[in-house]
């Protein structure tokens, strides 16, 4: 999923990154705890978990500034039922 979103987020001086808030499908979450991040080669990704325990992988891309929705939470689910 490569899907384009808006996102406010704090970016400090040491090249710190702070989701804070996204709107994704109209809808607005506020991120309560920030996961996991790691570099695919020129956007940032990171694990986010919003109100009612979702969590949802956004990315930040460094070449144009966009964000984009990576997985939703069914995707997460659909990948463990899987498993």
């Amino acid at each position: 999923m490569s899907e384009v979103i808006h996102v406010e987020a704090r970016f400090g001086e040491d090249g710190e990154i702070l989701p804070l808030v996204f709107v994704w499908e109209e809808r607005r979450f506020t991120v309560l705890t920030l996961g996991r991040q790691w570099q695919e080669g020129q956007s940032r990704h990171f694990l986010v978990m919003t109100y009612g325990e979702q969590v949802f992988e956004i990315a930040y891309s460094e070449e144009d500034g966009s964000w984009c929705m990576g997985r939703s939470p069914a995707e997460f689910r659909r990948k463990r039922m899987a498993v």
